[in-house]
């Protein structure tokens, strides 16, 4: 085992997800595209708790931090629908810690067209604070976190997205989880396919690559909302910090495995459907019975759909990073 390996097995980290999530081979919508490739799906929406997603193995890692901190409460920043809140609340609740959430958008009314993620975040406990602007959260969520030591509480910040260099081991370590998988299957991908933002998926799976040595393996980010090069910028600056914490020089990792985000499927903008992005969750629900979310996979998937030949040879993985309750609105309590 490397000295970088060890140093990563080495990390804390709370046993909290559904893992090794499932991998599984799309034969269906093989067979209706005529694609020329295996096409497969790693099932990170099955992670579980909290409806499951991607936000589950980085947390598994900063939680393990609070907990060690001696935390009683755990702040992070989202936007209404934010997955990432939701699951921090959802594990939050698990480990017997008050969640504290600051998000961007007008308080929606309990049950009165109030989103399916909002609401969850209700019934897991989670308290909540409103901004009106992203560019906010984080100043409310430092000034929250100033406030508690007088109640007798110990604070724990968690950044958006839990995306931090910390946060991303969880997905180096998923992408050894899928080499076991396809090992003991026999075969290897020539492409990984997933959604992409705040950067910290991206940034686990490039240095999970590099500890694999499956250097010859494409990776595709597809951008949710920001640019290629501002999307691009993070995941490298994520990267060099994992890098630190494995005691590598900045720069091993991405020299060996370039940073790719694929920016023309944003479409109008962050959490507005696309076309595109409707038709591949059709396609997806009515060939393999699997939902994706109009913010995130939806738009990934409509990138395989329009590029399946140009990434990579052999077998194409998708990762389903989650995200499903973005399609419903909660009614009338």
């Amino acid at each position: 085992m490397s000295v970088a390996l060890s140093r990563l097995e080495a990390h804390p980290r709370l046993a909290l997800g559904h893992f090794p999530s499932p991998l599984v081979r799309m034969k269906q919508l093989e067979r209706a595209l005529g694609a020329g490739r295996e096409l497969w799906v790693k099932h990170d929406d099955y992670a579980g708790p909290g409806f499951g997603g991607n936000k589950v193995r980085k947390l598994e890692y900063e939680l393990a931090a609070a907990v060690a901190a001696g935390a009683t409460d755990v702040l992070t920043v989202g936007g209404i629908r934010s997955n990432h809140c939701r699951i921090t609340a959802a594990l939050a609740a698990r480990l017997g810690l008050r969640c504290c959430l600051v998000l961007n958008g007008a308080a929606p009314g309990e049950g009165v067209g109030e989103p399916a993620s909002h609401a969850m975040d209700r019934w897991y406990g989670a308290e909540t604070r409103y901004v009106d602007r992203g560019s906010e959260r984080a100043a409310a969520m430092v000034r929250w976190a100033d406030e508690l030591p007088s109640e007798g509480r110990r604070p724990y910040m968690i950044p958006l997205g839990a995306s931090t260099p910390l946060g991303a081991c969880g997905f180096a370590r998923a992408v050894l989880e899928l080499r076991a998988q396809c090992e003991a299957l026999g075969w290897r991908p020539g492409a990984i396919v997933h959604a992409t933002s705040s950067g910290g998926t991206q940034a686990g799976m490039v240095a999970g690559l590099w500890l694999a040595g499956w250097r010859d393996v494409e990776l595709a980010g597809v951008s949710a909302d920001e640019s290629a090069e501002t999307i691009g910028g993070m995941v490298r600056r994520l990267v060099h910090g994992v890098e630190g914490l494995l005691g590598l020089p900045e720069g091993a990792m991405t020299a060996a495995a370039p940073v790719f985000v694929e920016d023309g499927f944003i479409g109008e903008g962050y959490g507005v459907p696309s076309e595109a992005g409707r038709a591949a969750a059709r396609l997806l629900a009515r060939n393999e019975g699997i939902v994706l979310d109009p913010v995130y996979t939806a738009k990934a998937m409509a990138a395989v759909l329009a590029k399946l030949e140009r990434w990579g040879a052999g077998p194409l993985v998708f990762w389903h990073t989650g995200g499903q309750l973005a399609n419903f609105q909660l009614g009338p309590e």
